[in-house]
């Protein structure tokens, strides 16, 4: 904290791991971590949650407004309402504690942009509603080595993507009814992830409430200027959106931090992209 104020940057406080819940382990088939989640049935870890955001609350209290919490990282479960108790009474006790911390509050799916509908709406200004975007994972995806089917996927992916250099891979997924709606189409470009993004532009039509998008990114083993072209086009739809964001991450996921010279050029450029000033 003492670091950011000194380079004017602003801090999210963000729980991925919490007593009873780690994202991954609602990914089974991806992350293979054979352990459950029980946060929302054990009342015993909800309170221990709740203690825990007590227990910033007051240490952070006299913090300015560069500090924000978000309360859980990428949701996965069966249905959004035990989340939206539990955030609802975790943002009570906060704010009895510090009544203008800014909290971010994040959805269902890995906090999916359209999984914001199933959110609550609290009549609070410091809660700010959250998603993240991958789009298209098939890309930003490719050779992750905790994604089982992109790890070895033997065919490069390149930005725009088109759906015939990859037809078999379509077809597999068509068939166990894991393509949405979004995904049906011949190129995946600019105006794909616009479209991808139509839930966050319609829950803020409906809201009157801004957004943050918490994360995107590229996997560093990405065709490197498909990267580039890729946060172009990605920022560039946030940014008419008028939805603030944050890259994961510059050193490890997307890696655009580094000194490996064939990369060197167009990570900078990346760079130049990402921290572009947003027109007022």
């Amino acid at each position: 904290l003492a670091w950011c104020r000194q380079f004017g940057l602003h801090l999210i406080l963000d729980l991925h791991v919490a007593p009873g819940f780690n994202f991954v382990n609602g990914n089974p088939e991806i992350w293979q971590t054979g352990q459950a989640n029980d946060l929302f049935t054990n009342p015993e870890k909800q309170a221990r949650f709740i203690g825990i955001w007590r227990m910033f609350a007051g240490r952070y209290r006299s913090e300015g407004r560069n500090l924000a919490f978000e309360l859980m990282n990428e949701l996965l479960a069966e249905s959004t309402e035990p989340w939206n108790r539990l955030w609802k009474r975790t943002v009570k006790e906060i704010r009895a504690i510090d009544a203008d911390r800014t909290v971010i509050i994040g959805g269902n799916k890995n906090n999916e942009c359209s999984q914001l509908q199933y959110l609550d709406l609290v009549d609070d200004p410091g809660v700010v509603y959250t998603f993240h975007c991958y789009e298209p994972g098939m890309f930003t995806h490719y050779h992750a080595p905790f994604i089982s089917y992109l790890k070895d996927y033997p065919v490069p992916v390149t930005f725009p993507m088109r759906k015939r250099d990859h037809q078999a891979f379509f077809d597999a997924f068509d068939k166990m009814g894991m393509v949405p709606d979004v995904y049906r189409r011949e190129v995946f470009d600019r105006q794909f992830l616009w479209d991808d993004l139509a839930p966050a532009r319609e829950f803020m039509k409906a809201t009157g409430r801004e957004l943050f998008c918490g994360e995107f990114g590229v996997y560093t083993a990405c065709d490197i200027e498909s990267s580039v072209r890729w946060f172009e086009d990605m920022i560039g739809v946030l940014d008419e959106m008028g939805v603030g964001h944050t890259v994961w991450n510059y050193t490890g996921f997307s890696h655009i931090m580094t000194d490996d010279t064939p990369r060197r050029e167009a990570c900078r450029r990346i760079i130049d992209i990402v921290s572009r000033k947003r027109p007022l």
